[in-house]
Parts: structure tokens; sequence; C-alpha cells
């Protein structure tokens, strides 16, 4: 049987997690906040549809997912150079 200070510990860890879950954070977006989530959330959803046929698997496919999704964001912000 483990020591009870061990099941306190972890009745307290599901505790913790059910009140993070309840608990809203902060204040709702701004305008401005909220344009850019819908724009990061459009994108990240192209780059997953691209992403769909890849064997990068792990680490490998985060570091691809993020740098294929900042290169998308960045060809949209900046206009090009002419």
């Amino acid at each position: 049987m483990s020591p009870p200070s061990l099941l306190l510990e972890i009745g307290m860890r599901k505790e913790l997690k059910l009140i993070l879950r309840e608990t809203p954070i902060g204040v709702p977006p701004t305008p401005g906040q909220a344009a850019q989530r819908e724009k990061f959330a459009g994108v990240a959803k192209e780059v997953a549809e691209e992403m769909k046929g890849t064997k990068l698997r792990g680490a490998a496919r985060v570091r691809a997912f993020n740098a294929r999704v900042g290169q998308k964001l960045k060809e949209r912000t900046t206009p090009p150079l002419a």
C-alpha cells in the first residue's frame, strides 16, 4: 500500500487539472487578436493538409510544420518587392 502523502498528492493533481480546465483565463480577445488567430488558424489548416502525406514523425514533423507555417505567414504579410 502506498503512503498517504502519495495518495494525497495524486488526488490534488486531479483536482488541479479539473480546476484549470473549468477556469476561464483572461479577457476575451480584442478584434486585432481575433483577426490574427483566424489568419494563423487558416494557414495552420493549409499546412496540415499539405503535410498529410509526409513520413515525418515526432519532433521533426513539428519543426517542419512550424517552419512552413512561419514561411507562409511571412509571405502573406510582407508585400513583394517590385
